[in-house]
């Protein structure tokens, strides 16, 4: 009974602590397409000034 329960205990810790993990990642990975799009728009505004 007792291995159940650290068994239990350690599901749901890990399952926390890998969705803040992933979480994390997912905002980082967000924030860099931001800047790529930023970027971008930059550079086209850029070239349509050119012409």
């Amino acid at each position: 009974m007792k291995e159940l329960l650290f068994f239990i205990l350690g599901m749901i810790v890990g399952g926390l602590t890998m969705t803040t993990v992933m979480a994390c990642l997912q905002i980082n990975r967000i924030k860099e397409m931001e800047t790529r799009c930023l970027k971008l728009e930059k550079e086209k505004s850029e070239v349509e000034d050119e012409n």
